[in-house]
């Protein structure tokens, strides 16, 4: 059964070791527009108020991670989001971003956004399955850079159909 939790400090290694294993095998080229130097200390780098790093637990073993930062006051940025790809087609994705997104419910953010590359097919798609849009779509030679956006707040809207205003 798998578990989803905030990480700790002793999931460091755990942590850094699944990532950069993905990115080395599978997005070499994309490597270059992701810097890591959050993974050098996980749990601080997504510390602050606000802010919340994930991992997907089975047997012990962390097999999938997910991190909420903020971009400003109303929105925060989904980062991280990796699942080892033998437990991949098993719903750890899904999983993991469901509990991203309660996290942001529960601060009270407005929006999430997600980054990520066109060759990252799989994580573009459970991303639309859970209700993200595309905002943003820009060309860097043979590959797109891609921001997505779930709104995690209704407008309230009067028995008439029209917007309540601000």
């Amino acid at each position: 059964m798998v578990t989803i939790r905030k990480c700790h400090p002793g999931d460091q290694k755990a942590i850094q070791d699944l990532i950069v294993r993905i990115m080395n095998h599978e997005f070499q080229k994309e490597r270059l527009s992701f810097p890591i130097e959050d993974l050098d200390d996980v749990c601080s780098s997504y510390g602050k108020l606000g802010e919340a790093f994930f991992v997907a637990q089975e047997d012990g073993r962390i097999v999938g991670t997910i991190g909420v930062k903020q971009e400003d006051e109303r929105t925060a940025l989904m980062r991280r989001l990796f699942v080892d790809s033998t437990y991949r087609r098993k719903g750890i994705g899904g999983q993991l971003i469901e509990r991203a997104v309660e996290f942001c419910r529960e601060v009270g953010y407005d929006e999430l956004t997600f980054k990520t590359t066109s060759t990252m097919d799989h994580a573009v798609r459970m991303c639309e399955k859970k209700g993200f849009v595309a905002k943003a779509k820009l060309g860097v030679g043979p590959i797109y850079l891609l921001k997505f956006a779930l709104f995690l707040k209704e407008e309230p809207i009067l028995s008439r159909g029209k917007k309540a205003a601000s």
